[in-house]
């Protein structure tokens, strides 16, 4: 399997659409997950988890969507907590995902997921024994979608 970190950037659908043509090479099964940066959002905003939440499920269905009419089958998955930590923890637990993949960028900050900063320190995790290879897609590039 091949764990897509997903918000609604572009970066992250670059990461989705990436992820796609690996998987449809290679036959592996995508999981799709969001997670909400709950730490943030709880410091600043109060409780908006179910908001989020409905959010999280919106982008993560219509990622799955767009993989189906590919003929790519996708798991979703909607958590809570640090980002990089959680990434790490389903990767580490699910001994299926053999590739995380995630944008170089995401949508900012707060409620956000995968800004550059999360994206490095999933990479971070890669030291701290992920068993797993993480690649990062170029945010805006379609060009490098493209070259593929």
């Amino acid at each position: 399997k091949i764990l897509v970190g997903l918000d609604s950037s572009e970066a992250s659908i670059n990461a989705l659409k990436f992820a796609g043509k690996i998987a449809k090479q290679t036959g592996a099964g995508l999981v799709g997950v969001h997670v909400i940066n709950e730490p943030s959002y709880r410091e600043y905003y109060g409780n908006l988890k179910n908001k989020l939440e409905a959010e999280a499920r919106d982008i993560l269905n219509n990622a799955k969507a767009l993989m189906e009419k590919e003929g790519i089958s996708m798991e979703i998955q909607v958590d809570s907590g640090f980002p990089d930590i959680v990434i790490a923890e389903i990767a580490k637990n699910d001994k299926d995902i053999s590739m995380i993949v995630l944008g170089a960028s995401g949508r900012g900050r707060g409620t956000r997921v995968f800004v550059g900063s999360k994206t490095q320190a999933v990479i971070n995790q890669v030291g701290a024994g992920l068993p797993c290879a993480v690649v990062i897609v170029p945010g805006k590039s379609q060009e490098f979608l493209e070259r593929l």
